[in-house]
């Protein structure tokens, strides 16, 4: 049963939830969402949700709320800023000497040229011969860029209305899929005689099979969660428009990046400086005069500059998924602000994303930014270290906590772009959610990432042939062999796959909201969409009929835990 069939709402209070809702809503605060209470409602059990069937068996937990306009840890975002307005300022300062770099090396391929210019002499190619060569291949890519830019989206709303119909059957047939394919190669390295490899993917095959068996059952409510998913996409595609933004940002600071990192490099003495003498250090590393090695300043100048890299990179994808997340928010609680292309939905979401909840995203991609640069540092050090027993188990050891928190990250966010939570308030209310929720409950799913990346693979291949046959009429056209093929395809099969990442990787996003709106807030979800929580009802029932969460699941997509 649904909660509100276990609850109900006091009169008085569902009237101020709804001025609230209405009121936070046109403010562009975020998603407005009702709060359930008691049928006896009392001062300490306002705004609580009681849940049975947990662990302990009577946990609850206080719903989440819509906060009021606040910049919010606000302290993180100033400092991002002023880090973005220092590596620009590095690149003005230190491009001169990035363009004299690049001069001086010009200048000695000139001279090159110069000196074999009489040999070109004897060549019967003319100069016009090169232009039409010349036109001939950006004729090739532009066409190429074409039908992969144009095709792989295409290819992806395509997909994105097969999932809505077909997301069970889809969802099986990734797990048959991953199965067949390492049986295959099992079959491939027993004849190469490679019996190494063919018992790995022997083994493989067996867990994936033991898997599937697993969480077979699970697979309609899974596929419940990534139909309203797609729902909310394709009435919302803003939102890809958000991700390819996000793209282009990237693009361009790291560009910038680049420019800023190699100027500070080439400025004489800063980062690197000449040995005077021959030394050695303790692993037997040495360095003769002449050379150039890292200074003490120039080691602090460097941990910074990838702290940055990481930093903004980190920034820039959560700004994206807080974007999905309160897009997803809206849709559930205000249906009408959240059902075109670029609705008041998507565009407020965006809007708090990079204004009120900017530096609570920028503080919890500092956390993962910070782990990053460490476990990079010591996987650097250890080429030069012999201690890589030591070195090898801080590393694994460092992965493991970066994913914890890039797991913990990916809820706290949701709830930052559903409620306009500071990162810690967010992170609390993770906590609080998954203790509620019991820990022995907690699972290891990734059936949607599953499928996902494998759409995201064949849209890629698909894109790669279709530019392939480009590169082919081409050739056929110039009646020449001009080894276009190749590199026609891997031109298409890449572009191809960062498009459809554009458009499907927001569907992971919107999946994690659309289960944790559906756990704080289940009665709402099935006033304004009565099917489809329907749907997630019956689908729970039926994968887990003697647990009674009130409809909640936690289900991960990338290989982390979920609550179920």
């Amino acid at each position: 049963m649904m909660a509100d069939s276990k609850y109900t709402t006091v009169p008085s209070e569902k009237n101020q939830r709804n001025h609230a809702s209405h009121h936070a809503t046109r403010l562009g605060t975020t998603a407005a969402v009702a709060v359930a209470v008691p049928s006896s409602p009392s001062p300490s059990s306002k705004n609580q949700f009681e849940i049975v069937g947990a662990e302990p068996p009577t946990v609850s937990w206080s719903r989440g709320e819509v906060q009021p306009p606040a910049f919010r840890d606000k302290w993180f975002a100033i400092a991002f800023l002023l880090h973005i307005v220092t590596v620009i300022s590095a690149v003005i300062a230190f491009y001169p000497n990035l363009l004299s770099e690049i001069s001086a090396n010009r200048t000695d391929n000139n001279a090159d040229d110069d000196a074999a210019e009489d040999y070109s002499d004897k060549d019967n190619t003319s100069d016009d011969d090169n232009d039409d060569d010349d036109g001939w291949m950006l004729g090739w890519l532009l066409t190429v860029f074409s039908v992969s830019l144009v095709g792989a989206p295409v290819l992806s709303m395509l997909v994105l209305g097969v999932m809505s119909r077909n997301a069970k059957k889809l969802l099986e047939g990734s797990l048959i899929f991953s199965i067949a394919i390492n049986v295959i190669l099992m079959v491939v390295e027993l004849v190469a005689g490679i019996p190494g490899g063919a018992l790995m993917h022997a083994i493989m095959a067996a867990l994936l099979v033991w898997y599937s068996k697993s969480v077979w059952h699970r697979i309609p409510y899974a596929a419940s969660n990534l139909k309203a998913a797609v729902t909310v996409i394709r009435l919302n595609g803003g939102i890809t428009l958000v991700s390819l933004g996000a793209l282009m940002v990237l693009f361009v600071w790291t560009i910038a990046w680049t420019v800023a990192f190699t100027g500070t490099s080439l400025e004489p003495d800063l980062m690197t400086t000449k040995a005077t003498e021959h030394s050695c250090d303790a692993n037997g590393n040495c360095v003769e005069p002449g050379d150039s090695q890292l200074t003490t300043l120039g080691g602090i100048l460097y941990c910074l500059f990838f702290l940055s890299f990481y930093w903004t990179n980190e920034v820039i994808r959560n700004v994206v998924r807080t974007t999905v997340a309160g897009t997803v928010g809206t849709w559930i609680f205000s249906p009408s602000e959240a059902s075109s292309f670029c609705s008041s939905g998507v565009t407020d979401s965006l809007t708090r994303s990079t204004t009120y909840s900017l530096g609570s995203i920028c503080f919890g991609s500092l956390i993962v930014a910070v782990v990053q640069l460490i476990r990079n540092l010591l996987q650097s050090s250890a080429r030069n270290r012999r201690n890589g027993i030591v070195s090898c188990i801080a590393q694994c050891l460092l992965a493991f906590i970066e994913g914890l928190v890039r797991y913990f990250n990916k809820w706290a966010f949701v709830y930052v772009g559903l409620y306009g939570y500071s990162y810690l308030e967010a992170g609390k209310s993770v906590m609080e959610l998954f203790q509620a929720r019991g820990w022995s409950a907690i699972i290891s799913d990734n059936l949607v990432n599953r499928l996902l990346s494998i759409c995201i693979l064949v849209i890629g291949l698909l894109t790669g042939v279709a530019s392939t046959i480009v590169s082919f009429i081409f050739e056929e056209a110039e009646h020449s062999d001009n080894g276009i093929l190749l590199p026609g395809f891997l031109t298409g099969f890449l572009i191809g796959m960062v498009m459809a990442s554009l458009v499907l990787g927001v569907v992971s996003s919107a999946v994690d909201a659309i289960i944790v709106c559906f756990a704080e807030a289940p009665g709402e979800f099935k006033e304004n969409h009565p099917a489809i929580a329907q749907e997630m009802q019956t689908t729970w029932d039926a994968a887990w009929p003697t647990v009674d969460f009130n409809g909640v699941a936690m289900v991960s997509l990338d290989g982390g835990i979920g609550i179920v």
